[in-house]
């Protein structure tokens, strides 16, 4: 299987990429050089060819490194990989969710209620890839039954990790959990018709204030090994 593996920052995921690495006995290629400008390296895992895509924080970075890489190739499956914030407070740092539905969030706000994109007259709530103001993956049936993770209702927000507003958001848009970034990789994947499964972890919990950064990227390493061996 040829797979696009989507991550922020290499460092983060080093546990994986030294399983990786001593399951095939290849290192990444070409080697990461923090002072080139590659964003895309390639390595191999049991039946996978995987190319491995840095996309950096930020949608400018994300969304046109990922377009980059789906533009010389297509694959069998793009998989992103993320931490977030949670909205409810069942969801506990540590807790890997699905993004099966991603809204743009807020543009601005008025007296404390968000605006977004829609009611600003920018976006069209049904022209494609656009449904019902959000970007649902109806490609993914297959990962929903192999992988029984949480599914959750995602916000990408300008206002990532801001303790203000928090209830706003959550009740306007009736979201789980918030990205800074995530609809960058929804938006270049559904354009393109490339399949995709969108994996985050809880780092944080808005609603009862819990950070664990450290456990939620061991967790996230561990599912993603775990995801490349059923695959």
């Amino acid at each position: 299987m040829k797979l696009l593996l989507c991550v922020h920052r290499l460092g983060d995921h080093q546990p994986l990429l030294d399983a990786i690495a001593q399951q095939s006995g290849q290192q990444l290629s070409p080697p990461p050089d923090p002072q080139s400008t590659t964003y895309l390296f390639q390595t191999r895992y049991l039946q996978h060819e995987i190319d491995v895509c840095e996309t950096g924080y930020g949608a400018f970075q994300s969304g046109y490194k990922l377009t980059k890489a789906l533009t010389r190739q297509r694959y069998h499956l793009v998989l992103s990989t993320a931490l977030c914030h949670a909205y409810k407070p069942d969801l506990a740092p540590g807790t890997i969710v699905n993004v099966i539905k991603d809204k743009p969030g807020e543009w601005s706000y008025t007296a404390g209620i968000p605006a977004d994109l829609y009611e600003s007259g920018l976006l069209h709530t049904e022209s494609f890839p656009h449904y019902h103001e959000a970007f649902i993956n109806m490609n993914n049936s297959y990962m929903n039954v192999m992988l029984p993770f949480k599914k959750v209702v995602s916000l990408t927000t300008a206002t990532y990790g801001e303790a203000t507003h928090v209830d706003a958001r959550r009740e306007k848009y009736k979201a789980d959990i918030e990205t800074r970034d995530g609809l960058s990789f929804v938006y270049a994947c559904m354009y393109e018709r490339q399949p995709f499964y969108q994996l985050c972890c809880v780092e944080r919990n808005l609603a009862t204030g819990d950070v664990d950064t450290a456990r939620a990227l061991k967790t996230l390493n561990e599912t993603l090994l775990d995801i490349l061996q059923k695959l």
